[in-house]
C-alpha cells in the first residue's frame, strides 16, 4: 500500500543514530567552532578534517581553516539535558547570534508588520496548503508570544525591505533593516529568558518561533550555514524532547504541534539529504508515530506527498551508510566486501521498487481525485502539493541513483545489480525537475523548497540550456527573499567549471549529489 512505510532489512558499518546536541535555542554559536574548511563549506560536502583535508587534495583546491566571527554578539541560554528524557536543566553560556545588539523596540512598527506576514509572506511562500490554517495559527500564538510576534515581525520587515528595493519604490531601506535587527534581538531575548521554564518546550509557539528565526537565515545568509545552526539547535531540539506519540492524540497543544511538524518536516529531510547527515526522523519511534498517524485521525490529512516524505529519511540513511561503507571498504575482506556490496545494493533495490509504487499509484490518486473528487468526502488538497510531490520523487530518483553510481564497486561490470538509472533516465528526471519548478514558483511555493531538487538536477545538467535554466530558477528564488540560493548557484558555477577544465569542454553532468 502507499501508506505503508518502507520496511527492508538493514546493514549498518557504525550505529548510525543522531544524537543532537544537548542544546536548546535559534543559535549557539557552534559555527564558530566547526572543523570543516571554507571550501567543504562552500560546496556542502562531508569535510574529513585537517588541512589540508583528503577532499581539497583530491581536488587540488585551496584548503582554509574556517574564520571566526568578530560581530558583538548577544549571550543566549544553553539547556544542558539530563539522561532523564525530557528532564533538563538549564546553565547560561556565552553563545553567539549572527545579529549585533541593538536597542529601542519600536512596537508600533509590528502593528503592520504582522498583517504583512500573513497577507504577503505566507502567500508568496507556500509551504503546504494549509497556509491559511497556519496563517491562522501563527496569528493566534502570537497573541501570548512576544517571540513568535517578534519573529514574524523581523521576517516581515526583511521581506518587505528586499521587495522595497527590487521594486525601488523604498527609501527607507536603513529603517526597516533596523527594524528587523531589533525585532530579531526581542525574540532572541524572550527566549532566552523563557527557555529556563519547563512550560517553554510543551508551547507550540516554540518551535515556530525558532523556525522562523532560522527561516529568516536563509534570507539574509548567502551561506546556510546560520539557518543550520538554528535548525539544528533549536527548531530539531525542541521537536526530539517531544514524545512522538503525542502527534497522535487529542488536545490543541498536540494538534498544533502536529500541524507545525507535517508543513516543515521537509526542511529537515532536505537537510539530511543535502549534508549527507542523520536525521531523526529515521529513528524507528518516529516511524512508528507516523504510521500511526495515518492510521488514526491523520487520515484527513494524508495525501500521496505525505507518503513520499515517509519514506525520505531512508535514502538518506541509505546513503549514509553507503558512504560510510566505501570509506572503509579496504578493512574488509574480499567475501566480507561482496556480501554487503550486495546487501547495500539489495536495499536501494527495495527502495527504488518503492518509489515505483509510489509512482504508479499516485497517478491513479490523481485521475481518481481529478474525476471523482467533488463526491469524495476528503477534499483534494490543492496542485501545490502533488506538484512538491512530483519534485522531490524526481529529485530522489537520481539521488538514490548517485548513491551507487558514484562509486565504483557498484559500476564495474560484475558489480551487483544496483539501483543505478540509465542516463537518458536521468535527464527526463532533470527535465521533470525544471518543468515543475517553473510551475511552482508560479504558484506561489516558497523557493527554499526547490533547492534541494535544483541541486541534484544542477549536477546531472548537461547542456547550457538546463543549466541556465537551474541559475535562473535559483536566481528567482534569492529575488523572493531566500538569499541561501545564492551559495547553490555559485556551487553549481564552480561544479560545472571544474568538469570543463577536466574534461576539456562541456561535462556530462555526471557528478556531484
Amino acid at each position: 500500500m502507499l501508506r505503508t512505510l518502507v520496511r527492508h532489512a538493514t546493514f549498518c558499518l557504525v550505529p548510525v543514530r543522531l544524537h543532537m546536541p544537548p542544546t536548546v535555542g535559534p543559535y549557539d554559536g557552534r559555527k564558530a567552532r566547526r572543523k570543516r574548511c571554507d571550501a567543504c563549506v562552500k560546496l556542502k560536502i562531508k569535510c574529513h578534517g585537517g588541512f589540508p583535508c583528503t577532499s581539497c587534495q583530491r581536488t587540488k583546491r585551496s584548503c582554509k581553516a574556517p574564520t571566526k566571527p568578530t560581530t558583538s554578539m548577544p549571550i543566549f541560554v544553553r539547556e544542558t539535558l539530563s539522561t532523564g528524557g525530557n528532564n533538563a536543566s538549564c546553565a547560561l553560556l556565552v553563545c553567539k547570534t549572527t545579529f549585533p545588539l541593538l536597542q529601542s523596540p519600536c512596537p508600533t512598527r509590528s502593528d503592520r508588520s504582522i498583517p504583512y506576514f500573513v497577507t504577503s509572506f505566507l502567500p508568496m511562500n507556500i509551504f503546504t496548503s494549509d497556509t491559511m490554517v497556519i496563517g491562522t495559527e501563527l496569528l493566534s500564538m502570537a497573541r501570548t508570544s512576544p517571540a513568535l510576534r517578534d519573529a514574524m515581525h523581523a521576517i516581515a520587515g526583511l521581506h518587505r525591505n528586499q521587495q522595497d528595493q527590487l521594486t525601488l519604490a523604498g527609501g527607507n531601506g536603513h529603517c526597516e533593516s533596523s527594524e528587523v535587527l531589533q525585532a530579531y534581538n526581542r525574540s532572541v531575548s524572550c527566549i532566552q529568558y523563557r527557555i529556563a521554564s519547563s512550560e517553554f518546550l510543551d508551547d507550540p509557539s516554540a518551535l515556530w518561533t525558532t523556525f522562523l528565526l532560522g527561516l529568516l537565515e536563509l534570507m539574509r545568509d548567502s551561506t546556510g550555514e546560520n539557518w543550520l545552526s538554528h535548525f539544528l539547535h533549536g527548531t530539531c531540539v525542541i521537536l526530539r524532547l517531544q514524545r512522538p506519540e503525542d502527534f497522535t492524540r487529542p488536545g490543541l497543544q498536540n494538534l498544533q504541534k502536529r500541524t507545525f511538524f507535517l508543513a516543515t518536516r521537509i526542511f529537515e529531510i532536505a537537510r539530511s539529504l543535502i549534508y549527507t547527515s542523520p536525521t531523526f526522523h529515521s529513528e524507528p519511534e518516529w516511524m512508528a508515530a507516523l504510521l500511526k498517524l495515518w492510521e488514526c485521525e491523520g487520515v484527513t490529512l494524508w495525501h500521496p506527498k505525505e507518503a513520499l516524505f515517509d519514506m525520505l529519511p531512508s535514502f538518506s540513511h541509505l546513503s549514509i551508510r553507503a558512504l560510510q561503507f566505501c570509506d572503509h571498504v579496504a578493512q574488509f575482506s574480499v567475501d566480507a566486501r561482496n556480501a554487503l556490496f550486495q546487501s547495500l545494493a539489495n536495499e536501494g533495490l527495495v527502495l527504488q521498487r518503492s518509489l515505483q509504487q509510489w509512482w504508479e499509484e499516485t497517478l491513479v490518486w490523481e485521475q481518481t481525485f481529478s474525476e471523482q473528487g467533488i463526491h469524495i468526502a476528503v477534499p483534494r488538497k490543492s496542485d501545490t502539493e502533488l506538484l512538491v510531490a512530483y519534485l522531490y520523487y524526481h529529485a530522489i530518483s537520481i539521488y538514490l541513483s548517485g548513491t551507487y553510481d558514484y562509486h565504483v564497486h557498484w559500476s564495474y561490470p560484475d558489480a551487483p545489480s544496483a539501483p543505478i538509472l540509465p542516463r537518458s533516465k536521468i535527464y527526463w528526471h532533470v527535465s521533470e525537475i525544471l518543468c515543475l519548478s517553473h510551475k511552482l514558483l508560479t504558484h506561489g511555493a516558497a523557493g527554499v523548497l526547490l533547492l534541494f531538487p535544483l541541486r541534484v538536477a544542477g549536477a546531472r545538467a548537461a547542456d547550457l540550456r538546463s543549466r541556465q535554466d537551474i541559475l535562473n530558477l535559483l536566481h528567482t528564488t534569492a529575488r523572493r527573499g531566500f538569499v541561501v540560493a545564492e551559495a547553490f548557484s555559485s556551487d553549481l558555477s564552480s561544479l560545472w567549471a571544474s568538469k570543463s577544465i577536466r574534461e576539456g569542454g562541456l561535462g556530462t553532468g555526471e557528478e556531484g549529489m
